[in-house]
């Protein structure tokens, strides 16, 4: 046979791919003649279509109310034909019937709001073949051969596709109940063995009808002649002579079978339906059980190793303009045992109209693949915007999954954008990824707005918010330095803390002051789309521009990274902590029948106030003086009530951040509490679990107060006293 390096129609094929995301497909069928005295049907094009349908079930008690929702999903496998083949449409009946059978027991069922939606999933071709019988597969030659009339054979297209639907689908309950099981879901089965796999039990019955059957046993069962020579039960119990599968075995061939049992007060009849896995199987009732033969065959072959997912490194994605496109991806060092990298491509787009771009130039890392028909790309221009993709191929050994999508390639390290899609072409031994962001050379970054902490207290240790900025800049590192030509200094950055040799801010001081400076870089994906910083980039921290001069602004060479040095001066704020909250004039004595009133408060030109006081007779039963808390109690004091002890609590708040002291105010945790002229001990309640630091005073204190009969009123000190068997506190 003759040696040809390969031109592929699937080149064109994949030009075409380029396009997807923003070209319409054109439907076409059929054959195609090519001018020629010998040459007819040289271009075939067959569709197979996938069927994929989603239903949002909704299940309505008998009252019409909702009491459960779920979604299913079921596929089947490509059938030949387009959307609207009879085929197809046959696909989607039986898959509709399948998700109905489900539901069919638990009531009435409508179908609802049904949309339908159609994707490309990927192209496959066939070969030229000359007169002489050598294979040309799309070689360019092969085409030239065409236009002369010595092809004899079809180039063979077929497109696969995906036809989507979903509608919400209603299940109303009936209204009686019925101990027959007209339906058995069973799921999980696994028939996805290997040569040298042990069988396992691993079918499940379906949640919502486990308390009507379970199953009584798997069983697989090997053929030859058709006739079982071993088999396997997963209850291990004696079902015949026949020897044991242990394992499964290359090239022999297995049936699966099932046996399911109902639980009390349930039963199978003979219309019962069965699906396992989500597809129909026959089943006949043997007694009470249910007997489900033959659900699957299968052959074990010792097969290709597939890959799943790829890694593809060293991509340059960061061109300027004038530079010409050059071959640098490379596959993953851990996966080189894998795959190679076949091509790179870069294609220049441009608009046709306001919503179509398509490719006009294209570069080929080899050139053999380059499509005809378009110019050749050569530098790239700060005005175009550019696509990429690579092609890798599959060792010898290994095919790329059938299944393999954007989500599991990964393109310098990071996961694609959106818009990215990926293709297996040539039975899957070869896999395109298409970058889905369009890239443009050298666009300048207008400004930077992020999120910063740029105020602390005293004795606060640096911290830093080390926040996103946006999906093309990111934040290198924040810092703080001392203001008074010590050296000391702090970064968000451990390498950059080096270079204060252990100078280090620990905590910000009192009366010292510092400085702010902060360091971003572009992404990667800033990187992709052309974006640099120049000397005009505007920096916003908090959403506040920041007024700079030239000199405070440094950029490199080629806009990458950018550093704003002493951006603004903080000087920490000084805390104080309240050492006695005094209240005065409060009533705290009543007599029997008494309502509550509150009349305390606190002095003049102090750093706190009296939000609330209460009397609280237990957590339940209680009366307090602020509107805004009056639900804290599911019982209300209107009156005292004699021989009852009452707890009084109190609720301050400081005053908080004083502008013109540069200072805040807190309560510590030692902080004491006067009332009416007296101090008095407190507990926080329970559930405040902070340490008492902070603006806030929630207390209940141990001044406590009980009405007498005879309309005297026990003030109790707070002193214990006590004798050889007593302790009180006195009246």
């Amino acid at each position: 046979m003759k040696k040809t390096k390969p031109k592929k129609l699937l080149t064109v094929l994949l030009t075409l791919c380029l396009a997807l995301s923003i070209v319409p497909i054109t439907a076409y069928a059929g054959v195609t003649d090519v001018t020629g005295d010998n040459t007819t049907n040289t271009y075939s094009h067959f569709y197979h279509t996938k069927v994929e349908t989603t239903a949002q079930v909704t299940i309505k008690d008998a009252d019409g109310n909702v009491a459960e929702t779920t979604e299913v999903t079921k596929s089947g496998d490509f059938v030949e034909g387009n959307f609207n083949s009879d085929a197809v449409q046959a696909e989607i009946e039986r898959i509709d019937d399948e998700i109905i059978a489900q539901f069919s027991s638990r009531g009435n069922i409508t179908i609802e709001n049904r949309n339908n939606t159609f994707i490309l999933d990927h192209f496959e071709s066939g070969n030229i073949i000359a007169p002489d019988g050598d294979i040309l597969v799309s070689d360019q030659d092969a085409l030239e051969n065409a236009a002369s009339g010595s092809v004899n054979k079809n180039i063979v297209v077929h497109q696969y596709q995906v036809y989507q639907t979903t509608y919400d689908l209603i299940v109303q309950e009936n209204s009686q109940p019925t101990n027959t099981i007209p339906v058995a879901t069973i799921e999980n089965a696994k028939f996805n063995y290997q040569p040298g796999d042990a069988p396992q039990a691993t079918a499940e019955v379906y949640n919502a009808d486990a308390d009507k059957y379970e199953i009584a046993y798997e069983c697989w069962q090997e053929f030859e002649n058709n006739e079982p020579v071993a088999a396997w039960y997963s209850d291990n119990g004696s079902h015949g002579s026949l020897p044991t599968i242990t394992e499964f075995e290359s090239g022999k061939r297995y049936v699966y079978s099932l046996m399911l049992k109902p639980k009390d007060g349930y039963f199978f009849n003979s219309e019962t339906i069965v699906t396992v896995n989500g597809e129909s199987v026959k089943s006949s009732l043997s007694g009470e059980y249910l007997y489900v033969p033959a659900v699957k065959t299968i052959t074990p072959t010792k097969q290709n190793t597939v890959i799943t997912s790829a890694a593809v490194e060293n991509v340059k994605l960061d061109y300027k303009d004038g530079e010409a496109p050059r071959t640098t991806a490379t596959a993953a060092v851990a996966d080189r045992d894998k795959y190679d990298i076949l091509y790179e491509c870069w294609g220049k787009l441009e608009k046709t109209d306001e919503y179509t771009t398509k490719p006009v130039a294209y570069w080929y890392s080899d050139e053999d693949y380059c499509p005809s028909g378009y110019a050749d790309l050569t530098s790239f221009n700060k005005d175009g915007k550019y696509k990429y993709s690579v092609r890798l191929e599959a060792k010898d050994g290994y095919i790329f999954s059938d299944s393999i999508s954007a989500d599991d390639i990964t393109l310098n390290g990071k996961s694609l954008p959106e818009g990215s899609f990926v293709m297996t072409l040539d039975d899957n031994r070869t896999c395109v990824v298409t970058y889905g962001m369009n890239m443009r050379p050298g666009q300048a970054v207008e400004k930077i707005d992020f999120i910063a902490r740029i105020n602390f207290d005293a004795g606060d240790k640096p911290s830093f918010m080390t926040s996103a900025v946006d999906p093309f800049i990111d934040l290198d590192h924040e810092r703080w330095d001392a203001n008074d030509g010590s050296g000391y200094g702090i970064t968000s950055s451990d390498y950059w803390n080096k270079r204060y040799n252990g100078k280090l801010i620990t905590e910000f001081e009192a009366g010292k002051s510092y400085t702010y400076g902060v360091y971003f870089k572009i992404s990667d994906l800033g990187m992709e789309e052309g974006y640099r910083f120049d000397k005009n980039t505007k920096l916003y921290i908090n959403g506040e521009e920041i007024t700079l001069t030239p000199d405070q602004i440094n950029v490199d060479d080629n806009g990458e990274t950018i550093w704003f040095s002493n951006v603004l001066t903080m000087t920490p704020t000084t805390v104080k902590v309240i050492d006695v909250v005094e209240i005065n004039d409060a009533t705290v004595s009543f007599k029997d029948g008494d309502k509550p009133v509150f009349t305390g408060d606190v002095p003049d030109d102090v750093y706190y106030v009296l939000r609330a006081a209460w009397w609280e007779l237990n957590s339940k039963t209680g009366a307090i003086s602020a509107d805004f808390f009056s639900g804290a109690y599911e019982n209300k004091i209107t009156a005292f009530e004699a021989g009852k002890t009452y707890h009084y609590g109190v609720y301050v708040v400081a005053v908080g951040y004083v502008e013109s002291e540069n200072t805040t105010y807190v309560f510590g945790p030692n902080t004491k509490l006067k009332i009416n002229g007296e101090f008095v001990n407190y507990k926080r309640y329970e559930g405040d679990d902070s340490d008492g630091s902070d603006g806030t005073m929630w207390v209940l204190t141990d001044l406590t107060m009980t009405p007498a009969a005879d309309g005297h009123t026990h003030k109790y000190g707070t002193e214990w006293k006590y004798d050889e068997t007593n302790h009180w506190h006195e009246c």
